[in-house]
């Protein structure tokens, strides 16, 4: 479903077709943002993680960023061209319509899924750029 009064969805795509996962112990089916929404979590604490050990600050609000990466390392995400989302367990009715994926940013996938390896490297020459910048902005 989708609101064009409010935000659009989604940012970023990541694996949520029946994966399982383990709670308590206990493994179980999972799919849709139960599924891809633990994912994302996990990979933003590794950009986290990693932004901090070069400045001691996390990244902040991500979204500028994934959309300017998007422009700028068009490998940090591979783009999901093929697929919808018309018919998503619990929510088949005849008012969901649905999306196909794109070219780009779609509905369906957002801007893709983020490859960590490409998007560290550019993370790296981006904190590094504005440490300089900084630093060259104190002695001048």
């Amino acid at each position: 479903m989708y609101s064009r009064h409010g935000r659009a969805f989604s940012d970023v795509a990541a694996l949520s077709v029946y994966g399982f996962t383990v709670t308590n112990g206990i493994y179980e089916q999972s799919f849709s943002t139960s599924m891809s929404g633990p994912i994302w979590a996990g990979i933003v604490s590794i950009l986290n993680s990693y932004s901090i050990n070069i400045t001691n600050r996390t990244l902040g609000f991500l979204n500028p960023l994934l959309y300017k990466m998007t422009k700028e390392c068009p490998k940090c995400f591979k783009d999901i061209t093929s697929g919808d989302n018309i018919c998503l367990p619990g929510t088949c009715n005849d008012q969901c319509k649905g999306f196909q994926t794109s070219c780009g940013w779609d509905p369906v996938t957002g801007l893709g899924t983020p490859n960590v390896g490409k998007i560290l490297k550019y993370i790296k020459k981006l904190l590094e750029k504005k440490i300089k910048e900084t630093n060259n902005y104190r002695k001048g």
